[in-house]
């Protein structure tokens, strides 16, 4: 049985190779397989914001194997990170699924059936050239949240560490380097010897402090291919995305509360007020990445929900053919009832 890993934070898919290994750049962060041929084929994320603190958890779905990977994320402050549940973007998704509605089609002939279509964290003067601001072990991971003067010392803290990132990878970093953000680093490998990563990642969560809600996205810019970002916002009120790289739209919008999910929900530890869920899906270019996505309140909480239209086709002939045979035996009715109106009449004029 494959290990199905636990990576944490918000997501939107992009490819991008490098001389040395190859690394799939994602809007939130790079994932680096170490050896095998392994493409990053589903990237769904949930970020939650409470006005003072912001988490991010992001699922990748792994087509391919390797025996180990790496990535690194870039964050705002300092992160702490822990596991989250593996079903969580499941129960999502079936949360937020359209609706799905009949409409009836007349038609002649036989009938068919179609579907419609923060505050940045501050680099001390005179500090070294990487800070490892923690370092822990979560599950099969080996967590190290870090700060760098420039991406040459984060790239050299990395090899040393066993971390093996491109160059590349890490000169991705360097706009958060400039804009004193800090380096969320995970070493993922199997459990157990000779056994591959692949399949479905489930969750790490990444919280940090920040004044603002924000998600990274700047590292999409390097990507060779557009890619499809589910984005799932709980926050006080229903946000707009203030910025788009390519096509975005709203594919749900609600209240979530506690009370109403299910024993065991693995959005329960997410929802520990009254919140409103907003979900976007986005085809991000990555021509068009300039920066990461902001957000702001909506001017009112309206509630939306996508709606799937099943045109159901029903043959109209067979109607039309009883309704025809119908008419005929009304007039056959009629007439029969006139003839014998009319043979009364002459009968009683006779007598």
């Amino acid at each position: 049985m494959r290990l199905l890993l636990k990576i944490g934070i918000a997501v939107g898919v992009m490819l991008a190779a490098f001389s040395a290994s190859t690394a799939y750049a994602c809007g939130c962060g790079i994932y680096i397989p170490r050896e095998g041929e392994v493409n990053v084929g589903q990237e769904r994320a949930l970020v939650r914001w409470d006005g003072q603190r912001e988490d991010i958890v992001m699922s990748l779905g792994v087509l391919g194997a390797s025996k180990e990977a790496a990535i690194i994320m870039p964050v705002p402050a300092p992160a702490e990170v822990q596991l989250a549940e593996l079903d969580l973007f499941d129960e999502l998704a079936e949360m937020t699924k359209p609706l799905e509605r009949e409409k009836i089609e007349w038609v002649w002939g036989l009938g068919t059936e179609g579907v419609g279509a923060g505050a940045p964290g501050a680099m001390v003067r005179g500090a070294p050239p990487v800070s490892v601001l923690s370092r822990q072990t979560v599950g099969p991971f080996d967590v190290a949240n870090l700060a760098a003067i420039d991406t040459d010392a984060l790239q050299g803290w990395l090899d040393e560490n066993g971390f093996e990132m491109d160059e590349g990878v890490t000169a991705l970093m360097q706009p958060y380097v400039e804009d004193n953000w800090t380096f969320v680093a995970v070493r993922m490998r199997p459990d157990v010897a000779g056994e591959e990563l692949g399949g479905d990642l489930q969750p790490l969560t990444i919280s940090f402090d920040s004044d603002k809600l924000v998600y990274p996205m700047r590292a999409s810019a390097n990507a060779e291919n557009s890619q499809t970002l589910y984005l799932y916002v709980l926050a006080d009120h229903r946000v707009n995305k203030e910025n788009a790289f390519g096509d975005s739209r709203v594919a749900y919008a609600d209240w979530v509360d506690a009370s109403a999910l299910p024993a065991g929900s693995a959005l329960l530890p997410f929802v520990t007020k009254r919140m409103f869920m907003t979900k976007f899906v986005d085809t991000v270019i990555p021509s068009q990445v300039d920066s990461d996505f902001q957000f702001a309140f909506a001017p009112q909480d309206t509630q939306y929900r996508e709606v799937i239209v099943r045109r159901v086709q029903q043959d109209i002939s067979g109607i039309a053919l009883l309704a025809c045979l119908g008419l005929v035996a009304l007039g056959v009715i009629g007439v029969g009832l006139l003839a014998i109106v009319i043979s009364r009449r002459q009968r009683v004029a006779v007598g």
